[in-house]
């Protein structure tokens, strides 16, 4: 299903708010305490039901209902659930980056894998809660242009609408300034830790996000 004009082609990835509105359905039928995820909430059943309907009536029109019909507060909540989503992507290898990009009515998300040309940089670590920043952040070295992996795997797309909500939540958690455009935070999703650096493209036109390190953490252990 496409949020867009067109039938999206497979390059584009999955339609992510249609996947995760169906996980979102099957998921009611099911008592709280058997709930994945954590995604439901029944106070917020009134939104995600909207969103379900017009999806099955007429997805092309998703992308401007999510514009011109939801407030502030509905898309900023969209964006809050989603957002972390993201931040659990399986990767291989380490260091990776996440572009999440305006194109017509769609916010496009890539992800492309580096060569690790050097060993990443060893720091202490301590516990840390989602999205917590890094107080003294080392910086990734630059890696040679011909130590880059070109090829951009599609993740999959969300309606364009929600570029300025994904960035606002963005900017609220990780404690940017008016004046910041990139920042450092050690991640915590599901279990797994990483070190990302997350920058904001100019005139809001997407999010770029490169995945620096893969932290310690509870979920590596098979004991935990």
């Amino acid at each position: 299903m496409s949020s867009g004009g067109s039938k999206p082609s497979q390059s584009l990835g999955h339609d992510l708010l249609a996947r995760y509105l169906t996980a979102y359905a099957n998921a009611r039928q099911l008592s709280d305490l058997e709930r994945p995820w954590g995604f439901c909430n029944d106070g917020l059943d009134r939104l995600w039901l909207r969103l379900m309907d017009a999806l099955q009536r007429d997805p092309k029109r998703l992308n401007e209902m999510i514009s011109d019909e939801l407030n502030d507060q509905d898309r900023e909540h969209i964006a809050r659930t989603l957002i972390p989503l993201t931040f659990a992507l399986p990767l291989r290898a380490y260091p990776a980056e996440l572009r999440a990009v305006r194109t017509g009515p769609r916010l496009l998300l890539t992800l492309r894998h580096f060569a690790a040309s050097h060993p990443a940089p060893k720091a202490e670590h301590t516990e840390m809660n989602a999205l917590k920043l890094i107080k003294e952040p080392k910086p990734l070295a630059k890696l040679p242009e011909k130590d880059k992996k070109h090829e951009d795997e599609p993740i999959g797309y969300l309606p364009a609408a929600l570029t300025a909500s994904c960035t606002s939540f963005l900017r609220r958690r990780l404690r940017f300034t008016d004046d910041d455009r990139k920042r450092e935070a050690t991640i915590s999703s599901w279990g797994r830790r990483r070190r990302v650096r997350v920058s904001l493209l100019a005139r809001g036109r997407g999010i770029v996000v490169r995945f620096m390190e893969r932290l310690p953490s509870p979920a590596d252990d098979p004991n935990a």
